[in-house]
């Protein structure tokens, strides 16, 4: 079982209705990582969860974010009209697998400081939420439209290795002439192209893999699939 200590941080407000929810939830998550990820070991994991109204994805009301290797956060707002539904619903367990992820990485190779680092990582990170719970990738996976992919993996190609790139632009939409989540959903199709070239690969094995060796195989196919579908 992953040793996931659980910390609630309720000065900016209760979190007592859902308590036990949310500790079985984080519960189940280490319990589907340990049975269907045999031989994952991790040290210790805090993670935080808190309530901040207005400081998550609006579409579900929470969010995660992984801050070392040690330490996950998990926001919430049940003031959002989608928070119950997302809870319910597993969303919550989705965003501590991901966030998981980072954590196993961060232990090894880290998180990246370039673009095409952060693309690789956030896009196992929602490959190995799939392998565990199932699905196809999330809302953030699947962001550019078909006529947008040009322009995007242009933009991406000529920022791979610079030595600095707009994180928030890239992920979060921050940059106005980038799609909404972009780099998310560039990182979980370069991953998807990868795995698909690769059978025997899984995300859980690839928490020390160099974003170089996913990007030097799957980017080429990638681009080139993408592209004739436009």
């Amino acid at each position: 079982m992953l040793d996931l200590r659980v910390h609630f941080l309720e000065a900016d407000g209760s979190l007592a209705p859902w308590r036990d929810q949310i500790l079985s939830v984080v519960r189940e998550t280490a319990e589907r990582i340990r049975s269907r990820v045999p031989g994952l070991e991790a040290a210790p994991v805090d993670v935080i969860i808190e309530r901040r109204p207005g400081e998550v994805i609006p579409e579900l009301g929470l969010t995660g974010s992984c801050y070392r290797r040690a330490l996950i956060s998990l926001t919430l707002d049940p003031e959002n009209d989608n928070f119950e539904t997302s809870l319910a619903g597993g969303d919550l367990l989705r965003t501590l697998t991901h966030e998981l992820h980072h954590s196993f990485r961060y232990a090894t190779c880290g998180y990246g400081v370039r673009l095409g680092e952060a693309l690789v990582t956030e896009g196992l990170a929602d490959a190995f939420d799939d392998e565990v719970n199932g699905g196809d990738g999330r809302l953030w996976g699947h962001a550019i439209a078909d006529g947008e992919w040009e322009r995007v993996l242009e933009r991406a190609e000529r920022e791979l290795w610079a030595e600095t790139y707009d994180h928030a632009g890239w992920f979060y939409g921050d940059d106005r002439a980038l799609p909404r989540w972009a780099g998310h959903t560039i990182g979980y199709h370069l991953v998807k192209t990868y795995l698909a070239a690769n059978p025997d690969a899984r995300p859980s094995q690839m928490t020390a893999t160099p974003a170089s060796v996913v990007i030097g195989e799957a980017w080429a196919p990638l681009r080139a699939r993408l592209l004739a579908a436009a």
